[in-house]
């Protein structure tokens, strides 16, 4: 397996490989070598590919370069990911002599070209809807949030407009097709940042009522649902935290994920204003390096601060969750069966709140336009509203977490006996 990116990218793998180790298969996961002890935690070998935070400099020039709404896709690409392109492939290669199988993530150019170049079966993955690019379905990608609303052009125009905006990324991506070159592989005319799913399968992880199946979706999607890594792991709140919840009234509980987390950003500070004006009880997740946290807050006994805390314990304590929108947190928010405040930055963000407020169980507020008065209006909308919490509650028993384990291991065994 190779990953690259948050915590969101990887503990889906971590999940897929989990099953698989609990079959008898022995798994290898190539990531981040932040993500070492993560990996060898499940008895899965770890391989490193880089980028890793060392290469990657003082978190300050590139955090909110890579999350920016209009370019952090390109940065991200260009300026992050690809420049390890020629060392990512040699180490994937060398880790994939031997296995029977790849599962690989969007990000890792790399994997594709090494299965392609060994004969090895590749299972590529999306982790989120707005990855396939569906002409039936647009995304509402961070610099066009309006796209879906184009869907009544139909798919066709749609087609095109979707090509037209896909055009620029080409020129992105010229490594990988110089790498092809250099390994002796063939030209290809796909994009491989939206075009680049195997012809042997990939796997759908989010459920079909997140987001269900269209008919230019790639060829072979399983759709296996969401993976939520620690929802069986032994991890348990902090006493702090668990005490907290136990001396009142269920909390507002804010976080911005593990990688919005590193930006600097006012959401902690509108979460507190919004708070103290209506008198609500709220936990923090605040990442190892808090940022701009109120003073005040520290000291209320009202807030609770922590760093992290595993999110399939905590989000089904709290009365309303406020979030990014990352797909990890998605995921674990409608697993929770509470209403959401969803609050989208950049990348997938923007689609995951859409469908999110499609199924009626949280309200958006765009990250740019996040403000106390606007927090307050919502939290108090999602208060008045029972529907909101009877309608997350329902979903939460649809999403079928207990089949994701069999539809994997059926995926796998399809591709491999083919």
């Amino acid at each position: 397996m190779t990953t690259l990116g948050s915590y969101g990218d990887l503990h889906p793998y971590l999940a897929m490989a989990r099953v698989l180790k609990q079959n008898g298969d022995e798994v290898t996961i190539a990531t981040h070598a932040e993500y070492r002890e993560a990996v060898e935690r499940i008895g899965a070998r770890f391989v490193l590919i880089k980028p890793g935070l060392d290469d990657l400099g003082p978190e300050a020039d590139w955090a909110a370069k890579a999350n920016h709404t209009l370019t952090g896709t390109q940065f991200i690409i260009r300026t992050l990911i690809l420049p390890y392109l020629e060392d990512s492939y040699q180490r994937i290669k060398a880790a994939a002599f031997g296995q029977n199988l790849i599962i690989s993530h969007l990000l890792t150019f790399a994997t594709p070209i090494v299965a392609e170049e060994l004969g090895i079966p590749w299972l590529s993955c999306a982790l989120q809807p707005s990855a396939f690019f569906s002409a039936y379905d647009p995304p509402a990608l961070g610099p066009l949030p309006f796209l879906p609303k184009l869907r009544f052009l139909g798919p066709q125009i749609m087609r095109g407009i979707l090509k037209l905006l896909i055009r620029p990324t080409y020129s992105w991506l010229t490594p990988i097709t110089e790498l092809r070159a250099r390994v002796g592989l063939p030209p290809s005319s796909k994009n491989a940042l939206v075009e680049g799913f195997s012809p042997e399968g990939t796997l759908a992880l989010f459920p079909a009522p997140f987001a269900a199946p269209k008919p230019d979706w790639p060829a072979r999607v399983h759709q296996i649902g969401f993976p939520l890594y620690d929802v069986e792991t032994t991890s348990e709140l902090s006493p702090a935290v668990q005490q907290f919840l136990e001396q009142g009234p269920p909390p507002v509980i804010f976080t911005l994920g593990t990688a919005i987390i590193r930006m600097e950003t006012n959401y902690f500070e509108v979460a507190y204003e919004a708070l103290k004006h209506l008198g609500l009880r709220g936990v923090f997740l605040v990442g190892k390096t808090p940022r701009r946290i109120p003073p005040a807050a520290m000291t209320d006994p009202r807030i609770c601060i922590t760093d992290y805390e595993p999110f399939s314990r905590l989000f089904p304590k709290g009365e309303v969750i406020v979030h990014q929108c990352g797909i990890g947190t998605t995921a674990q928010g409608l697993a929770s069966g509470r209403p959401q405040i969803l609050v989208p930055f950049a990348h997938d963000q923007p689609d995951n709140a859409r469908r999110l407020e499609q199924l009626g169980v949280g309200i958006t507020i765009p990250a740019r336009r996040l403000n106390s008065l606007r927090l307050i209006e919502a939290l108090n909308r999602v208060n008045a509203d029972a529907g909101f919490a009877t309608r997350a509650g329902n979903l939460a028993s649809r999403l079928e977490v207990a089949e994701f384990d069999q539809r994997h291991c059926q995926a796998i065994s399809g591709t491999l006996t083919r």
